[in-house]
């Protein structure tokens, strides 16, 4: 997927959204100098969940805009799969990072076994487990994506109907093994994703009945 294709407005607001999460990232590792007691490892293990959260919402969001004709006509199609692609890719090299800092920092307790293995996590081993199971959804969305022409169209739709789901199980590893759930930016992420969620759930629906309509009307006029 080429990002210079993608119109000069669109690309501004792709890198300074990106730019504004890899400096969000930045300022946690940054805060780590002032506290001494928190390795740089914790730091950068929260930072780039926040990250991975935030993009796979994101990512979501444009999917949905994907199939409502890029934002009831607003912005080409193109633009808005290209935007889905780019976040989907942000949210999987987050993740990435946010698994190995995790897997790397000796006091989380995670180890390498633990984190590709669903409730083999001596430590937290339900919200670990989420986690997991929502970075392997993330990563088999995202490879069918990429093999999109090696993928029945069928069994295309059906994994990316995954994404729902893989949000919500982010959602909740976040909020039940981060050290952060209790602050009010973490509260509001939280608000804020789930109701785009929920929005996003509503719009897929009602595209589906008025599909259906439609293609009933069609039927009879026949």
């Amino acid at each position: 997927m080429n990002t210079m294709s993608l119109p000069v407005p669109l690309r501004a607001l792709l890198f300074a959204s990106m730019g504004a999460l890899a400096t969000a990232m930045m300022l946690s590792l940054w805060a780590a100098a002032s506290h001494a007691e928190q390795p740089v490892l914790w730091w950068a293990s929260r930072a780039s969940g926040f990250v991975a959260y935030g993009a796979l919402a994101l990512s979501v969001l444009f999917g949905v805009l994907i199939s409502s004709k890029g934002a009831g006509g607003l912005l080409p199609k193109k633009a808005v799969m290209d935007l889905h692609q780019q976040w989907t890719l942000s949210a999987v090299v987050a993740s990435v990072v946010h698994v190995l800092t995790v897997v790397g920092h000796a006091e989380s307790g995670v180890s390498a076994w633990a984190a590709a293995i669903p409730f083999a996590s001596a430590t937290l081993t339900g919200p670990v487990a989420l986690g997991t199971v929502s970075f392997v959804g993330l990563v088999v969305i995202a490879a069918s994506s990429w093999l999109r022409k090696h993928v029945p169209y069928a069994a295309w739709r059906a994994i990316h109907a995954l994404a729902f789901g893989v949000m919500v199980l982010g959602m909740l590893h976040g909020i039940t093994a981060g050290t952060s759930t209790a602050s009010e930016a973490a509260r509001w992420l939280y608000i804020l994703t789930a109701a785009t969620l929920a929005g996003a759930i509503t719009i897929r629906v009602l595209l589906a009945l008025a599909d259906g309509r439609h293609a009933e009307a069609r039927h009879s006029a026949r």
